[in-house]
């Protein structure tokens, strides 16, 4: 694997791990708002949207999965072809 193959996976799961998390929040803030309204303090003030805390939170949440998961897998894969190449009997260098 090359690290530009590698920066992709991360950046993609990041992405799509994001983008999953912030359609999450947000349905969660649309279809049960008293939810984030109890999390938070201030959450009984007019101003106070539970679909864009959702959407922000899940977001954010999601990307950080994303980024954790997208690396795990990398190093998965890296591991796993170190210790194929190490093991191949034909590898003379």
């Amino acid at each position: 694997m090359t690290v530009a193959r590698g920066f992709g996976i991360i950046i993609a799961s990041g992405i799509g791990f994001g983008t999953a998390g912030g359609l999450v929040g947000s349905t969660l803030g649309r279809v049960a708002p008293a939810y984030y309204r109890n999390v938070f303090r201030r959450g009984e003030s007019p101003a106070f949207d539970p679909v864009q805390v959702g959407l922000g939170l899940g977001m954010t949440q999601g990307l950080i999965a994303g980024l954790v998961v997208g690396s795990v897998v990398v190093l998965a894969v890296a591991l796993a072809n170190l210790r194929r190449r190490d093991k191949d009997p034909l590898d003379l260098v």
